[in-house]
C-alpha cells in the first residue's frame, strides 16, 4: 500500500481506506470501555486526545468510549498530531474549536504551554 501511495503520489486516508463512505473496513486503534473507565475513575483525566480519527476503534458500532467520556463530560480531541512530544503531565493544553451551530464536534487548534 505504501509503495502504491508513493508511486501515485496519493496518501492513504487516515481511516485506512480509500473507499469513500466505507465504514465497514475502518481499521485504527481506540480506547476500550475499560480503559475509558480507568482513565476517568483512577486517573481523573480532564480531557483525552488521540492521534487516530476516533477514540473508538475503527470498526466500532456502539462507540462506548464516546459514551463513557461524554457521560463524564471529558472533552475528546481526535486526530491530534505529535502527542508523544509533550510531557506526561504538567503542560497546560489549549484546545480552541471552530464554532459550529447545532453540532457535537468541530475542528480545533490545539497547543500547549510546557513547564
Amino acid at each position: 500500500m505504501l509503495s502504491q501511495a508513493i508511486r501515485t503520489g496519493r496518501r492513504q486516508s487516515p481511516f485506512n481506506t480509500d473507499e469513500p463512505g466505507n465504514v465497514s473496513d475502518l481499521h485504527f486503534p481506540g480506547f476500550s470501555k475499560e480503559a475509558t473507565e480507568f482513565l476517568i475513575k483512577q486517573r481523573s483525566v480532564k480531557a483525552v486526545g488521540i492521534d487516530t480519527p476516533s477514540i473508538d476503534h475503527g470498526p466500532s458500532r456502539d462507540f462506548l468510549a464516546h459514551q463513557v467520556f461524554g457521560a463524564a463530560t471529558v472533552p475528546i480531541f481526535e486526530n491530534v498530531a505529535a502527542l508523544e512530544k509533550g510531557p506526561a503531565k504538567g503542560a497546560t493544553v489549549f484546545a480552541i474549536p471552530m464554532k459550529i451551530k447545532r453540532d457535537s464536534g468541530a475542528p480545533l487548534r490545539i497547543f500547549a504551554l510546557l513547564p
